[in-house]
């Protein structure tokens, strides 16, 4: 099977990607086999319009079927591999061949968009409560917890520039440096905890 774009990742990225290439007449395959980390968001309110917001399930899923209906092919399918296409196949501009655990692909173009792995601390409990108090994005999130007491794990700078932008939001906030070193960042209405965290469970 020939397409002239192959994109590895359903997420938002290569969804919106495919349609610009559907729309561009070029004939465009989807491939993906993991779930995505959108799907784990129980509502997105900064995404522009959904007046009432939307969860991640439903964009995850309206996003793949706003592709097929303009003629995208989207299949779930594990790729294993990428590769060069042979000589004989170079002088007909195919350049790749994608291997799947089902299927063979050539393509002239690939473009991955399979996204990136959280860098999930190793933390009982934490991957439960994702997009269900568990945020890994200050900005994107914050205002759920609107003069709530919230708290941040981590003590680098990455941790230090999240509590920052949850100052003026929330009422409080405890930084967790879950056993490392205490920062050296002082506000009115953050506090700092440096013991370990054992685990994360609903109150």
């Amino acid at each position: 099977m020939e397409y002239d774009v192959i994109i590895i990742g359903a997420g938002p990225a290569g969804i919106s990607a495919s349609l610009y290439t559907i729309r561009a007449n070029k004939k465009t395959l989807v491939l993906y086999e993991e779930k995505s980390s959108l799907e784990k968001t129980d509502k997105i309110e900064n995404y522009y319009g959904f007046s009432n917001g939307i969860s991640g399930k439903e964009l995850y899923k309206s996003g793949i079927e706003q592709a097929r209906n303009l003629g995208v092919d989207v299949n779930k399918e594990e790729t294993i591999k990428i590769e060069m296409a042979s000589n004989s196949n170079l002088n007909n501009n195919y350049r790749f061949m994608v291997k799947t655990s089902q299927n063979t692909y050539k393509s002239k173009v690939v473009i991955l968009a399979t996204g990136n792995k959280k860098n999930r601390p190793k933390i009982r409990g934490i991957e439960k409560f994702e997009g269900k108090g568990v945020s890994y994005c200050a900005i994107c999130d914050g205002f759920f917890y609107k003069d709530k007491e919230v708290a941040v794990i981590g003590s680098g700078d990455y941790a230090i520039s999240e509590t920052n932008d949850l100052i003026n939001v929330v009422k409080g906030i405890t930084v967790l440096t879950n056993g490392e070193k205490e920062p050296d960042f002082r506000a009115d209405n953050v506090k700092i905890e440096t013991r370990g965290i054992k685990e994360i469970v609903r109150r």
